[in-house]
């Protein structure tokens, strides 16, 4: 299911609390579910050689949720005694565990697999087949389907019923069913998630009583943290098409991108007093998605309708389901090429639940309707065979046509500041099967920037080219666009909703552009590609410069690749510097944030060991160590033994979890520091905080929270580890729990700051002078006269409305109805703060619900939402003018909305406040981050603000006690 907001979870709580007043025991009346395979294919003639799935499982089909062992060794044996499927391992899972598809078709066509894959790809790409070879391969090419189930670890009856369609396609040998294969190649995916189905059962097993019960609120339906929904880092996988951070989904792309299907399910289950869920999707739609597969999906709709009516079976579609985001799995398919459909069926987990209408939904009915479900698009996909594959052709034929509607669209993404950030989008790139080529010189064009803007830019050498004009152009242009819009007429829907109840229609976040995800500089650009274009390939890492005779060694800190390289340092017991303020060593230049390690720090060890223990932290980072010759920087930049270098410190890393923290923030966290940074984070769970000894730890990190403080055993067992020196990182809402009155932070939530906004209106005022003080010195130190200078306070403008404290409450209530779920702001960072390096100017940060952060006093501010313009022609005065809590600086604007859906209100409440916090408490700091920096393991540049905190933060903000032996 896709995962509900706020309003949709309660709704599953009533349904839960709904079963809980009827009868939840075996009652020996209720009706004994019939077999899927019966339900859906009826009684056939089996061929006795193919094991049936009750023998293979040991019990009945449906009674029970399958292991992902149990799965993948009914796929192996049948494969071995069956010509009509073939399984291929796709992808091995965090843990290890087999993904594999199962390729069922006639006999006749599995013999020529690769032929037919080599069909689709030439009538993938009309760039290199002609009309005639495609008329050809329209007339004899089969088509092809991919039916993948359960990348929700525990929905289980998708993944039930890929065993059951699979044993009906292979054993019948009724003349209806084996048709069924001579025009189709089925790609029937069983087991998407296998870890997260392994966590999800171990938990049905570990409370599964004596005999089976029907109640839908007990510990035996799955409800143990952090829930089987997620792989081994707790990924919603389901969210993973278009990021591809984890190595399921890597293998899914790689095999499908040799498949090109022209139908794509995806199965779900959702609440368990739900019914059937099918496509078509409501609006918004995704504008790339082709309409002419639109009418495809909708057509395929009412054939499932009509197989679902003849059972007697209920269903729906719509109502909660859009189709906005492109990251599902469907609508990652539908971006293809492909008609997209997902399946939700109401979840049973085991064996039966009782539904509020007194009645019992079984596993089994579950696994039948799944099944029904497949075969009725199956037979669509047969019926249209020739129009599918025509449609499909056409589509490309018109994307990479001179007059398409993509014909004239390339973005041009700067890589040369991020090169490990570079690497990686050209990774993903490739693994999605996009084009991209290089910039071999620069090119001076008129080009769109993320703030909307078009001028004469001139976009640097090396610098990414995508160009929409391709075979998938559909998918390029969705994984580029800066600021997708939502047609006005679902507009007034989600304003009316919001109005009226408080909570929007929108599901999931509505931007996603990679270049923003990544802090990727990038521009949109009307035409074709230039001339100077090279293919793309990633940069080979720049090995350490032998220097027997340096003073040291410092390798640049701007790119992403010094955090995991300083983690490494330290964990290898080296000790880095790191350099506040740019330097220059034998006339080459290093930004600040640059690594440094000494000879002078490290007298223990020669030169020569010292440079290896270099290059094995540096090996897989795009760029070097560079050997300094010389310690002295030119002019007033630092020399190597000044003051403007922090030296690092070690120490373990750890995650809170459990309770009430949230599953999939954790993961990505976890993630992050595991793979991202190379550390080996302790994961804590917070109710046993207060008996560890927190003395072990000189990071912990607290995810976001689903809802509710922070228990006051973990704030107390908290408070006295940081004031004796760690960094407490708090994410999201967990930051809100430790920005109170009795929290530990001197930060607070915008409602709680309304109460007297003086000194957070001073602080950012004193933030602003700083800023103009670069470039406009304001008095005359040197005035014989009675000077007078500001005061450094807040001012508003005199004729400007202001409003007390209960009518700043009030106003902000009313604005917090319209806080976005997912998007991008122009966020403002200090390029004097530590915690700024890796970013120049500002950085793109999504933004969602979560309480804005308040800064004053001692409690720092780098990164603040919203970049302050210049605004032509207007004439800076005295005062302030009213803009939000705030207000905006004389003579200026403030931009904010990158992309995205950002109702009025909600820019008014987010400018201004500060995106991270951070503040000494005793020996140690708080840093709070307003909302998650680590989004579904993609966000790099957010996350990149995340790695300085964890891998920086001992040295930079905390006071260590120099040893005395």
């Amino acid at each position: 299911m896709r995962l509900p907001r706020p309003t949709l979870l309660r709704l599953s709580l009533l349904s839960f609390a709904l079963a809980a007043a009827l009868p939840i025991a075996v009652n020996a009346a209720d009706p004994v579910p019939v077999h899927p395979v019966v339900q859906v294919f009826g009684q056939f003639d089996a061929n006795p050689a193919i094991p049936h799935p009750d023998t293979l499982l040991g019990f009945p089909l449906g009674q029970k949720a399958a292991s992902p062992e149990q799965i993948h060794a009914a796929l192996q044996q049948w494969a071995q005694v069956s010509d009509r499927i073939r399984v291929i391992e796709y992808a091995r899972s965090h843990q290890g565990r087999p993904l594999s598809v199962a390729i069922v078709s006639s006999p006749a066509n599995l013999a020529r697999l690769d032929e037919i894959q080599n069909a689709l790809d030439e009538l993938a790409d009309p760039r290199r087949t002609s009309a005639a070879r495609a008329s050809e391969i329209l007339r004899d090419a089969p088509a092809v389907a991919y039916v993948a189930h359960s990348i929700h670890g525990n929905e289980h009856s998708g993944g039930d019923a890929a065993l059951g369609l699979i044993y009906g396609l292979i054993a019948s040998n009724d003349p209806a069913h084996t048709a069924r294969l001579d025009d189709t190649v089925l790609l029937i995916d069983p087991l998407m998630n296998p870890d997260g189905r392994a966590r999800a059962i171990a938990d049905l097993q570990g409370f599964r009583g004596a005999a089976p019960g029907y109640d839908g609120q007990s510990m035996s339906r799955g409800t143990s943290w952090p829930f089987g929904r997620g792989n081994h880092y707790v990924f919603d996988m389901n969210r993973d098409w278009i990021f591809a951070t984890q190595p399921e989904t890597q293998g899914r792309l790689a095999f499908l991108k040799r498949w090109h299907p022209i139908v794509f399910i995806d199965a779900h289950e959702m609440g368990p007093d739900e019914t059937f869920l099918f496509s078509p999707a409501r609006a918004p739609m995704n504008p790339h998605l082709s309409p002419r597969f639109l009418q495809f999906a909708a057509e395929f709709g009412r054939e499932q309708a009509q197989a679902f009516d003849q059972r007697g079976w209920v269903y729906y579609s719509g109502e909660w389901n859009e189709g906005w985001y492109p990251g599902y799995s469907d609508a990652w398919g539908g971006l293809r090429g492909a008609v997209n459909i997902l399946y939700e069926q109401a979840r049973v987990a085991d064996y039966g639940v009782r539904q509020a209408n007194g009645e019992v939904q079984f596993h089994a009915d579950g696994v039948a309707r799944q099944l029904a479900s497949a075969v009725a698009n199956i037979d669509s996909m047969r019926a249209r065979r020739s129009e599918l594959l025509q449609a499909f052709w056409d589509d490309r034929t018109a994307l990479t046509g001179a007059r398409g509607d993509y014909a004239n669209g390339v973005y041009a993404i700067d890589v040369s500041q991020h090169p490990a950030r570079g690497a990686q989008l050209l990774r993903v790139l490739q693994m999605q099967g996009v084009e991209a080529q290089r910039l071999s010189s620069a090119w001076t064009v008129e080009a769109q920037g993320f703030d909307g803007r078009t001028q004469r830019t001139e976009v640097p050498a090396g610098s990414l080219l995508v160009s929409t004009r391709q075979p998938l152009g559909r998918l390029a242009a969705t994984l580029m666009e800066f600021d997708p819009r939502i047609d006005r007429e679902s507009l007034k829907k989600e304003r009316e909703a919001l109005m009226r109840t408080g909570e929007g229609t929108i599901y999931d976040i509505t931007a996603w552009s990679l270049p923003m995800f990544y802090g990727l500089p990038a521009w949109r650009i009307k035409g074709g590609l230039p001339q100077q274009t090279e293919a793309a390939s990633t940069v080979d890492t720049q090995p350490v410069l032998p220097a027997d005779s340096a003073v040291g060694w410092a390798l640049s800190g701007h790119d992403d690749a010094a955090l995991p390289v300083a983690a490494k340092l330290l964990a290898a017991g080296i000790r880095p510097r790191v350099a506040r303020k740019d330097l220059r060593f034998d006339g080459r230049d290093f930004p600040r944030g640059s690594l440094v390690v000494t000879r002078y720090d490290h007298p223990q060890l020669d030169s020569q060991r010292l440079r290896e223990a270099l290059a094995a932290a540096a090996k897989d980072a795009p760029q070097g160590f560079a050997a300094l010759r010389s310690g002295e920087g030119p002019g007033d930049l630092p020399d190597l033994g000044g003051g403007e270098f922090a030296l690092l410190q070690s120490g373990a890393v750890a995650v809170l979890g459990k309770g009430a923290v949230n599953p999939h923030t954790f993961g990505a966290v976890w993630h992050y520091l595991e793979h991202g940074l190379g550390m080996n984070p302790s994961l804590l769970d917070e109710s046993a905080v207060a008996r560890l000894d927190l003395r072990a730890y000189r990071v912990i990190v607290l995810p976001e929270r689903w809802g509710g403080s922070l228990p006051k055993e973990v704030s107390d067992a908290l408070k006295p580890w940081v004031e004796a020196g760690g960094t407490l990182i708090a994410l999201g809402n967990a930051s809100t729990a430790l920005a109170r009155e009795d929290g530990l932070s001197a930060a607070r939530g915008l409602p709680d700051a309304l109460k007297e906004l003086k000194p957070y209106r001073d602080r950012l005022a004193r933030e602003w002078l700083a800023a103009s003080a670069r470039t406009n010195l304001e008095g005359d130190p040197y005035s014989r006269g009675a000077a007078s200078g500001r005061s450094g306070a807040f001012s508003f403008d005199p004729d400007a409305e202001t409003l007390d404290a209960d009518a700043l409450s009030e106003r902000d209530s009313f604005q917090q109805v319209f806080m976005p779920v997912g998007s991008f702001v122009a966020t403002r960072c200090d390029d004097t703060h530590w915690l700024s390096f890796g970013c120049r100017d500002h950085l793109p940060v999504l933004v969602d619900s979560s309480t804005p952060l308040m800064a004053s006093g001692s409690v720092e501010a780098p990164y603040r939402h919203g970049v302050w313009r210049a605004e032509p022609g207007k004439k800076a005065g005295e005062h302030w003018s009213a803009y939000g809590w705030a207000g905006l600086p004389p003579g200026h604007t403030l931009e904010l909305r990158l992309g995205g859906l950002l109702w009025p209100e909600a820019q008014e409440r987010i400018a201004n406040t500060a995106w991270v916090t951070r503040e000494a408490k005793g020996a140690g700091q708080i840093i709070l981050f307003a909302t998650n920096p680590s989004f579904r393991g993609a966000s790099l540049a957010m996350q990149r603000v995340l790695g300085n905190a964890v891998v920086y933060g001992p040295g930079f903000g905390t006071r260590t006690a120099v040893p005395v032996h």
